[in-house]
């Protein structure tokens, strides 16, 4: 008797592992979708964060329950997504360094779908120099501002470093010493006729920057708006620097 309830659960068990293998009939993803996020003044890329830094919102349609999915920016402000399912979908851009707006029943087809997202940015980092003062021994930035909006104020600014492209808030050398950020409190009007300056002691931080090697800098402003939700840090592009 033991014996052939041993069989039976063996008989039992391979049915079942037979079973799971079966392939399904869903099908796969079918298409991918690639583009950038660009101002829309100018067209310019937006820079972002590649860690946490803002996302692409997206929701398919045609099911019962809607699912946020999220596509993440590179910190130039291109994007690509190679695993999308074709159908129609609604889009969020939101909780970013730009105004928030929605696009409704957007298409994406079976292969690739290049769409750019044109966005309004809180602020515009321009005219931007970040170069080595070989008689200071110090990283000197000096930049501009522009608000996207009237209602835009400036709440901090920062020159980052670190010693790969990511630069920037969530990734950057813990750089000792002051000078490299300013914090306004109460938060300014921002003047696109100011010229702003900033610098990293490369003496007072003999650990992290050594002779010979390459590093990225990176100018941040971060904005002060209310009722658009998460806002994250506006860029220009990074500088790298050999020392």
């Amino acid at each position: 008797m033991k014996k052939i309830l041993y069989l039976f659960f063996i008989i039992t068990c391979s049915l079942a592992l037979v079973t799971s293998c079966e392939k399904d009939d869903f099908p796969g993803p079918d298409a991918q979708i690639f583009g950038a996020i660009r101002d829309s003044i100018g067209g310019a890329l937006v820079e972002q964060d590649i860690q946490t830094g803002s996302q692409i919102e997206v929701q398919e349609l045609g099911f019962p329950t809607l699912v946020s999915q999220f596509w993440v920016i590179k910190n130039n402000g291109e994007y690509r997504n190679n695993l999308v399912f074709s159908n129609d979908y609604d889009i969020y851009m939101r909780n970013g360094n730009y105004f928030p707006y929605t696009l409704k029943n957007v298409n994406i087809k079976p292969g690739e779908n290049n769409i750019d997202f044109s966005v309004m940015p809180y602020i515009r980092v321009k005219e931007v120099s970040i170069t080595r003062n070989t008689v200071t021994n110090k990283i000197e930035a000096t930049f501009k501002l522009e608000a996207g909006k009237p209602v835009v104020k400036v709440k901090s600014i920062q020159l980052y470093a670190f010693s790969d492209i990511y630069v920037g808030a969530q990734i950057k050398f813990a750089t000792a010493g002051t000078g490299f950020s300013q914090t306004f409190n109460p938060t300014i009007v921002i003047d696109p006729a100011t010229t702003y300056a900033l610098s990293i002691d490369l003496a007072a931080n003999p650990t992290l920057f050594k002779t010979g090697r390459d590093y990225f800098f990176r100018v941040g402003a971060m904005a002060d708006v209310t009722g658009v939700g998460t806002i994250r840090t506006n860029y220009a592009p990074y500088v790298k620097i050999s020392l």
